[in-house]
């Protein structure tokens, strides 16, 4: 009886694809594997990325507004910032903190 389950995105058959792909994806599989296995243990460096303050800010305050739970699995993920930024962003507590005493 022939497969009729629907295929969106028909994907190559195993006959379609030569040794050397079946070896790539094998490696790659194997590779991002170890990967996860790594990062899990505590042995790689985590991963991270530069993004303008001006991308992630709005982000950041619109999941806040919205008690986004996924937040709070980064609560102690530390971000890197400009001594400059962190300056100010220091004294604009210290005066938070002043106008609400």
């Amino acid at each position: 009886m022939p497969n009729r389950s629907l295929r969106l995105f028909p994907s190559p058959t195993s006959e379609s694809r030569t040794s050397e792909q079946k070896i790539s994806e094998q490696k790659t599989s194997e590779s991002r594997r170890q990967r996860e296995l790594d990062r899990i243990s505590g042995v790689s460096q985590p991963k991270s990325v530069t993004i303008p303050l001006s991308t992630i800010v709005p982000l950041l305050i619109e999941a806040s507004k919205s008690n986004r739970a996924w937040l709070s699995d980064f609560a102690d993920d530390t971000v890197q910032v400009d001594s400059d930024l962190y300056e100010v962003l220091m004294a604009y507590q210290s005066m938070q903190i002043s106008e609400a005493a």
